[in-house]
């Protein structure tokens, strides 16, 4: 095989892949969020609720950046700040239910892709694929 030829043939992979992911964000309507942002809601999804100071230390963010960013996070809906009782100084941060769904956008992007591969292959050329993708991850 031409290796120009394998390179065509991975591309359009890629682009089955890359349209996944812009359906679902379009679904979503991510207006607003940028790639980075997504790490951030991750972080807050893995620890179900975080400080405003917890944050800026895991990410190594001033106080005020962080005061801005969930500012607008709240605005777009993703988070709840919500002051402790016992000290007025402190905020937590959760994830809505629009955020937890963000936090894993990843999983619903792959999942969009695997179904259009699903829809595309034979059981026996899935069963080849997945061997092929187990030899190219193996470190």
């Amino acid at each position: 095989m031409q290796r120009e030829d394998f390179r065509s043939a991975f591309n359009a992979f890629l682009k089955l892949y890359f349209d996944s992911c812009k359906e679902v964000y379009e679904e979503l309507d991510l207006k607003g969020l940028k790639e980075r942002h997504f790490k951030y809601l991750k972080e807050i999804d893995r620890r179900q609720s975080v400080t405003m100071s917890e944050f800026a230390e895991a990410f190594e963010l001033s106080k005020p950046t962080v005061t801005e960013m969930m500012q607008r996070f709240e605005e777009t809906g993703v988070i709840t700040r919500k002051r402790c009782d016992e000290d007025g100084r402190v905020v937590n941060i959760t994830l809505t239910d629009r955020g937890k769904l963000l936090a894993k956008t990843n999983r619903l992007e792959s999942d969009r892709a695997i179904d259009k591969i699903y829809a595309r292959l034979k059981e026996e050329e899935i069963t080849l694929l997945k061997r092929l993708f187990d030899k190219i991850g193996k470190v």
